[in-house]
């Protein structure tokens, strides 16, 4: 039980760390658009109200666009990449185990995180159905929210540097190699799964981003186990946030036909997709060595 506290109070740590960062980023870009009226009021002199509430709205304005939103995120990520990234090289350093990326990479398996990255796509969209239904009003600030992450609203290389790569593999750093590698020296899969889910659906701060966020990150700690090395969720990751992309513009294309029935085909294919992404992520595992195989026994 001891070692269990232990952990959970590790674990506390790293979420605390995860929020600073974003805290100090945005604090940081505060000051920034405050530096006039700091450097007035350092130096003694009078300060206009009009002056304040425009240095106001264009904080909020930044902090509402898009490009504003992927600067600060990026920016909160290169914190948690420098400290995690040093700090989890070093903890996984004190342990024997190395994992075997031939086999966690074969072909079966990338097929199958690829697979589950595109069809997943399309069984979250079943679940934002539901969610549109039950709450209307949660899910409409869940779209406003959204836009801010379509390519138009920034350079579309600063967002798929952000959204597709860079952000994948510093959450999976934070939550899957920090958080989750740490609830497994006390706990088993099943409940290190759901807390270091529970913990990255939190993290979105987002009604509807972290019900779906919660579910993903229990499987991307289920891809981490069964690929034995966290590059094997972060590849599932990148590809999920890639795939987004790809599905919002085949979306886009087939509104455009003006199909017919095309709700009730994409409700089928959400169903049919669910199923598929766990058939694909029963079949991600580490094959059996062959004794004799390459030398190796």
């Amino acid at each position: 039980m001891k070692k269990k506290w232990a952990s959970l109070g590790w674990v506390a740590l790293y979420v605390c760390i995860a929020f600073m960062a974003e805290f100090a980023i945005s604090l940081i870009v505060v000051m920034c658009l405050y530096r006039d009226v700091f450097i007035k009021i350092a130096s003694g002199e009078t300060v206009d109200s009009v002056q304040i509430y425009n240095h106001m709205i264009k904080s909020l304005e930044i902090f509402q666009s898009g490009e504003g939103l992927i600067i600060i995120s990026a920016l909160a990520d290169l914190i948690l990449f420098a400290c995690f990234g040093v700090w989890y090289y070093f903890r996984e350093n004190k342990y024997s185990y190395k994992p075997d990326y031939r086999r966690a990479f074969s072909l079966k398996n990338v097929l199958c995180i690829a697979g589950t990255a595109f069809l997943g796509q399309y069984a979250i969209n079943l679940l934002l159905m539901g969610i549109a239904v039950v709450f209307p009003d949660m899910f409409k600030a869940y779209e406003e929210l959204a836009k801010n992450f379509d390519l138009s609203t920034a350079p579309p290389a600063l967002m798929i540097l952000v959204v597709c790569l860079f952000g994948p593999l510093v959450e999976e750093l934070t939550f899957r190699g920090m958080i989750y590698g740490r609830l497994r020296r006390a706990f088993s899969i099943a409940p290190a799964a759901i807390i270091s889910g529970l913990l990255f659906g939190i993290f979105h701060m987002n009604w509807v981003q972290g019900i779906y966020a919660t579910i993903f990150g229990i499987i991307l700690a289920y891809v981490y186990e069964k690929t034995g090395t966290i590059w094997g969720s972060v590849l599932l990751h990148m590809c999920f946030n890639s795939a987004s992309y790809i599905v919002e513009a085949l979306e886009n294309w087939l509104a455009a036909k003006n199909i017919p029935y095309l709700g009730v085909m994409e409700l089928l294919f959400g169903v049919v997709s669910a199923v598929l992404v766990v058939v694909l992520l029963r079949h991600i595992k580490l094959e059996k060595k062959i004794a004799g195989a390459g030398g190796e026994a």
